[in-house]
């Protein structure tokens, strides 16, 4: 039984090294191919034993693999006896070079003599992806630890606890201290705020949600930081993460606001001061009627300036401009607004604030706001092209009667509004009630 055994392992022995998982070959010590098994045939799209002169070993490599195998691994063979793990790739017939891992080891003979090389070759297409991806994470950390080390900003990595575990250059030098000096320390107690004494315990509290926490605060010195904090979320469980913070010295920024709110209420104040000597002249110079109509005019200018400056001048919102007349008009009750918020620009919120005005004058005097059951309705309405649409419109006055004649309010409106916001302005003197229109592009 034992000599019928035998060749059945010879043939399972001889069947594993043809369809082995990697390629084997064999060559005589001059680099010449002896054996290629199937896997290595099939790779290479050649015949398991070809009939053909016999190749050499490095005639199955790419150029730059011939020439390491003649300066290196041939050589090292020789030399020590094996090779390991040696990056090359095939030359595959009809297809792209394969990229494989190359072992030897040179077999010899009782007296020492070389007999044969032995090489194992595996297959490393996976392995050269993950080294690719592995190489490009790393030139991409390098990138962001080079961003990090000379940023001038304060960044730091703090655990939930609260507790600093990285410090940049950057944040040596704003707060003066070096990377083992705050490393491991409570970060509000190495950075402390003025306003804030436990900033980050504070900050990072349950209920404190969002992508990231950004807010302002002064430091001990006086300096004055913006200061994000956002969750790494690559360590812990949700709360137990930790956190990016990023320190942003704004002192300039927040002394420069400082000096241009100082500025912007003594511009308030000197034009309300004008406004009033302004309004003293015309109430000595005018009739009473005439003057009362002048100074009501200049109270309108009055209320858009202070809807400007409490933006500092860049514009205004739509519906405060429309809670000025609905104060002049008696209320919420009598005047009805409708409408999402509408951003203006300066002088578009400086024309539309005098329009405005002389509506509710005219509708005081003459129209639905005369009598104590009329009221206005104003609609507004963003259209496809974006512009907006403003609908003044009046009900529960007395019969509206078209007038013979235009008077200011009337041409200060059509004039001022076409000027300055590039408006399409109606009016429609309908007898059930006064209704004006304007449509214009807003910002």
């Amino acid at each position: 039984m034992a000599e019928l055994a035998q060749p059945r392992h010879l043939d399972v022995a001889a069947e594993l090294i043809e369809d082995a998982p990697c390629g084997i070959a064999v060559t005589d010590p001059d680099g010449r191919l002896q054996y290629i098994n199937a896997t290595l045939s099939n790779w290479l799209a050649l015949n398991a034993r070809p009939e053909r002169p016999r190749r050499r070993l490095s005639e199955l490599l790419t150029l730059p693999g011939r020439m390491y195998y003649e300066t290196h691994m041939a050589p090292m063979m020789r030399l020590q006896g094996y090779v390991r793990e040696i990056s090359c790739a095939l030359e595959v017939e009809g297809g792209p070079p394969l990229p494989v891992m190359l072992s030897g080891v040179a077999r010899r003979d009782a007296g020492g003599s070389f007999t044969r090389f032995d090489y194992t070759i595996f297959d490393a297409r996976e392995r050269r992806v993950y080294e690719e991806e592995l190489r490009h994470a790393q030139r991409e950390a390098d990138e962001l630890a080079a961003i990090v080390r000379s940023s001038p900003n304060a960044i730091l990595r703090v655990d939930a606890a609260g507790r600093v575990r990285r410090w940049n250059a950057g944040a040596t030098r704003l707060f003066g201290l070096d990377a083992e000096a705050a490393l491991g320390r409570q970060v509000d107690k190495v950075i402390p705020f003025e306003d804030r004494p436990d900033w980050f315990t504070a900050s990072v509290a349950p209920g404190c949600d969002g992508p990231e926490i950004l807010f302002e605060a002064v430091h001990g010195c006086g300096r004055a930081f913006e200061v994000t904090l956002a969750p790494i979320g690559e360590r812990g469980l949700p709360g137990e993460e930790d956190w990016s913070v990023i320190l942003r010295d704004v002192s300039r920024r927040y002394a420069a606001e400082q000096h241009l709110r100082v500025m912007v209420d003594e511009m308030k104040h000197r034009v309300k001061n004008t406004l009033g000597v302004v309004s003293g002249i015309a109430r000595q110079s005018l009739g009473r009627d005439e003057a009362a109509q002048f100074v009501s005019r200049l109270q309108a200018l009055s209320q858009a300036h202070d809807a400007l400056t409490a933006t500092d001048g860049t514009g205004a919102e739509l519906h405060d401009l429309l809670d000025f007349a609905r104060r002049e008009a008696g209320g919420a009750a009598r005047l009805h607004i409708n409408g999402p918020p509408v951003r203006l620009g300066a002088r578009q919120a400086t024309s539309l604030s005098m329009a405005l005005h002389e509506l509710v004058t005219n509708a005081l005097k003459y129209g639905a706001l005369s009598r104590a059951e009329g009221h206005v309705q104003v609609d507004l309405d963003i259209e496809d092209d974006g512009r907006l649409r403003l609908l003044w419109r009046e009900h529960g006055g007395p019969p509206v009667v078209p007038p013979t004649r235009r008077g200011f309010g009337t041409k200060m409106i059509g004039l001022v509004l076409k000027a300055e916001l590039g408006a399409e302005v109606s009016f429609d003197f309908d007898p059930s009630g006064f209704c004006f229109q304007v449509i214009f592009m807003p910002g």
